[in-house]
């Protein structure tokens, strides 16, 4: 029984309960990282997106087909932007 709370516990803490007081002003500051990044990648011109794109689906995509089989639409077109 002390394994299932201790894991009850866990998915409670990920599952968005309050961060303890040191840890605001870390999640703020990511926070905030995080919509600078998202204002800097909206400005880009589009061909430059495409290539962000492209180059995170070419990360991924080797993780994924090493857990199952890429389906038809998940393969990676071989293009260059």
């Amino acid at each position: 029984m002390p394994q299932k709370g201790r894991i009850m516990a866990d998915h409670a803490r990920r599952a968005g309960a309050p961060a303890s007081d040191a840890a605001l002003p870390l999640l703020a500051r990511l926070r905030a990282g995080k919509a600078a990044l998202h204002e800097r990648h909206a400005a880009l011109p589009l061909p430059e997106r495409v290539r962000l794109v492209m180059e995170l689906q070419r990360i991924v995509l080797p993780l994924i087909a090493r857990r199952r089989p890429l389906r038809p639409w998940e393969r990676p077109w071989e293009i260059r932007p």
